[in-house]
């Protein structure tokens, strides 16, 4: 089947192929062979066969996401070339290096790049306190927003948002119509290497567009 396919991959996107196997455990043996061949991304299909619903990981691309380090395509639909990226970031060395793969992979598409602010962070505070953190958080996030964004060339939208993070991010996918949410890694605070964060996890498991995990190696 590799033989069958390789030669209509070359012809159709004017690429060299190369066609490789291995036995043992899938997840494992597709992040050895990505290091052995120094690959800068790897992309697999969301759902595996033993998936129960079209929106949810496949076990080998779920337990990949968690034992490579390096870029991760999750793809769900045939949606090559993206229109509409959408690139959410939390201002930390995770967020530059999503940023630098939506840019690469929004060529010639709009790009929107969103941040969104928790309100649970605050919710010990009094309303009126409440606001005025708000507004702080918000003015803080505008000034990092910006110089995140300074040089970025093509068309690009900043937004500033506030939310439950991946519910949000899921709100605005679908009302943008992006076909491709990239996000960082870790996200904000960190986990240990190889570990996905919380909503990096959230948005590759559950979004309905494909979704670019991007992380610093």
């Amino acid at each position: 089947r590799l033989d069958t396919l390789l030669p209509s991959l070359a012809e159709q996107y004017g690429i060299r192929t190369h066609a490789a196997w291995r036995i043992g455990r899938v997840h494992a043996q597709i992040a050895e062979y990505a290091r052995e061949v120094a690959a800068d991304l790897v992309v697999t299909g969301a759902r595996g066969d033993h998936s129960r619903m079209r929106s949810f990981l496949g076990s080998t691309t779920s337990r990949l996401l968690r034992v490579r380090s390096g870029p991760h395509l999750v793809v769900r639909r045939p949606n090559w070339p993206y229109k509409h990226v959408l690139a959410a970031v939390d201002f930390s060395a995770d967020s530059d290096a999503a940023l630098a793969w939506a840019r690469r992979l929004a060529d010639g598409a709009h790009l929107d790049v969103l941040h969104v602010l928790d309100p649970e962070l605050d919710r010990h505070l009094s309303p009126q306190a409440r606001e005025e953190a708000n507004a702080d958080m918000r003015a803080i996030a505008t000034n990092l927003m910006d110089n995140q964004l300074s040089g970025l060339p093509g068309e690009v939208a900043a937004h500033i948002e506030m939310g439950h993070v991946p519910t949000r991010i899921f709100e605005l996918a679908k009302q943008w119509h992006s076909d491709l949410i990239v996000v960082g890694r870790h996200g904000q605070g960190g986990l240990e290497e190889y570990l996905l964060g919380s909503v990096s996890k959230d948005i590759a498991q559950a979004a309905e567009c494909d979704v670019l995990v991007a992380g610093v190696e």
